[in-house]
């Protein structure tokens, strides 16, 4: 009852500060989910997943329920980004009934997201004109996008754990020519994947990077943020879920900041001056 209470004050507060604050804003859905805002310009990264694998957070029923149906903050989404396949990123199923209730959102994902929701939702369907497939090795240049009010640049930086059969993208978004952020979805800590990128990450600052919580944990991690993250705030996902209503604990044993607890967001600063180094 006291976890139920407290999100339900999270999301009240949340649905509150958007409604009310034309600045940049991250709002922590769950796991590597998360909300970004800036006045009426909204993205969602890795939103849509049904799998925990019995230990990472899940996006709360009531958050789910508010996306699909497309309820504030959570009305008026510009676009999808997913990172990679697995099902505590993104699921196929909760992804395709989205799109089908949200016609004119646009997904961006790799080759196989775009494999999986084909599957899933049939080659023929026209939700499948809507995903923006990028097919890209961690050697390859960042390929860039732009749509309405976004700027999209990505490249691929291995999952942790040296798995190469996944694709996994780290995408950088602009919302407004204002506010900018960088989701690494569950890349590794190794520095040469993040050195072969430097210009890419030196070109534009980000108001905030969302790193998964490790490179909080090890020096090569720490070092990788300190060389090319590039960014006014670092916050980090991905945390276990026991460290939900302990984030100040989390946060104490990492050295850094984190989303714990879905609902929860922060204030992002805009850095128009700073975007081209």
């Amino acid at each position: 009852m006291r976890s139920t209470t407290l999100l339900l004050a999270l999301l009240l507060l949340s649905s509150a500060a958007l409604a009310h604050d034309p600045a940049g804003r991250a709002t922590y859905l769950g796991n590597e989910g998360v909300l970004v805002t800036r006045g009426q310009t909204k993205v969602l990264f890795d939103a849509f997943y049904n799998n925990s694998y019995g230990q990472y957070t899940l996006v709360p029923l009531v958050i789910a329920k508010a996306m699909l149906k497309g309820e504030a903050p959570y009305d008026g989404i510009d676009a999808i980004f997913v990172s990679h396949v697995h099902g505590d990123h993104f699921s196929a199923g909760p992804t395709v009934e989205y799109m089908r209730a949200h016609p004119q959102v646009p997904l961006y994902g790799s080759v196989q997201i775009k494999d999986a929701l084909a599957e899933e939702a049939g080659a023929d369907d026209p939700l499948l004109a809507r995903v923006i497939a990028v097919d890209l090795a961690p050697t390859d240049a960042p390929r860039s996008f732009s749509i309405g009010e976004l700027s999209i640049d990505v490249v691929a930086i291995p999952h942790a754990g040296d798995r190469p059969e996944i694709q996994n993208l780290a995408w950088r978004v602009t919302l407004d020519e204002q506010t900018t952020v960088i989701h690494f979805g569950d890349a590794g800590t190794v520095a040469e994947h993040f050195d072969r990128h430097a210009e890419h990450f030196a070109k534009r600052r980000a108001s905030a990077a969302f790193p998964p919580y490790w490179f909080y944990a090890d020096e090569a991690g720490k070092a990788i943020i300190e060389a090319h993250f590039n960014a006014d705030q670092v916050i980090g996902v991905h945390v276990p879920a026991a460290a939900t209503g302990h984030g100040d604990a989390a946060r104490a044993r990492f050295g850094g900041d984190l989303f714990t607890d879905p609902g929860e967001s922060r204030e992002l600063q805009d850095s128009p001056a700073r975007s081209e180094q």
